[in-house]
């Protein structure tokens, strides 16, 4: 599914968000030794910066995907179960925050206000915090007020059907996820599939106004790129990739 979202959503691969963040700390005056993924799921981005001598430290909602990055970093990498905002006190200060796979889009305004808040108490005076959120075309693309969109997949024994909804008259669009697993079958009987759904409420994030609430919150030099590119992100952009800098302690 990962590979899927890669070549057929122009998702960027974790080695392309690694170099893009790279090369975005190697141009800042505070060198970046230390490094705190917030909705860092199962570990594939720490795992990459990990491998690139980063100090890496995750934080997720999820007690699953925190067991499988458990798996995936071993004991020495520090986890933490929390939700935003809540970024747990002792978790220290770090030199750079990230956010990669469209975590912050699950937050309303107010919870990515709150969210900015946490994440400028852990870092200190230029430090980075870096982002991505689906951008304008994203939303146009899958989205549609005037009736819902269906996509369906199949890759090898799973079935995958989405159903996008919108409504001009509420701030967040909806994205029905229903999936279709083989269950382990029994000897001789017939095939047996598992069915799970998940509702993601998903909250467009104008650049209006992430500026305003990086500025509210003691962050300068917010900028916004297309998809982990150095193009700026523009009306047609899938993902935005933001960066900034803390400005004040």
């Amino acid at each position: 599914m990962a590979e899927w979202a890669i070549v057929c959503q122009e998702e960027s691969p974790r080695d392309r968000v690694a170099d893009f963040l790279q090369t975005f700390w190697q141009a800042q005056h505070r060198p970046v030794r230390t490094v705190l993924e917030i909705c860092c799921g199962t570990g594939l981005m720490l795992s990459e910066l990990a491998g690139r001598g980063y100090a890496v430290t995750g934080l997720d909602r999820s007690a699953a995907m925190l067991e499988r990055a458990r798996r995936r970093m071993g004991e020495e990498t520090t986890l933490f179960h929390a939700a935003l905002p809540h970024i747990p006190a002792e978790a220290g200060k770090f030199d750079a925050v990230v956010s990669a796979a469209g975590g912050l889009n699950y937050l309303s305004e107010a919870q990515i206000s709150a969210t900015f808040g946490a994440v400028a108490r852990v870092l200190p005076a230029g430090g980075t915090f870096t982002f991505d959120v689906f951008g304008q075309g994203f939303y146009r693309k899958f989205f549609d007020p005037s009736a819902p969109r269906v996509m369906a997949l199949e890759l090898d024994d799973t079935s995958y059907i989405w159903t996008f909804s919108a409504s001009a008259e509420e701030e967040f669009v909806d994205m029905a996820y229903t999936q279709f697993s083989p269950a382990p079958a029994a000897d001789g009987g017939e095939q047996v599939f598992i069915r799970t759904r998940d509702l993601h409420r998903y909250y467009p994030l104008p650049h209006a106004a992430v500026r305003r609430l990086a500025a509210e919150h003691g962050f300068t030099d917010a900028k916004v790129y297309d998809n982990y590119s150095a193009q700026p992100s523009g009306p047609n952009a899938l993902y935005d990739t933001w960066t900034m800098v803390r400005s004040r302690s």
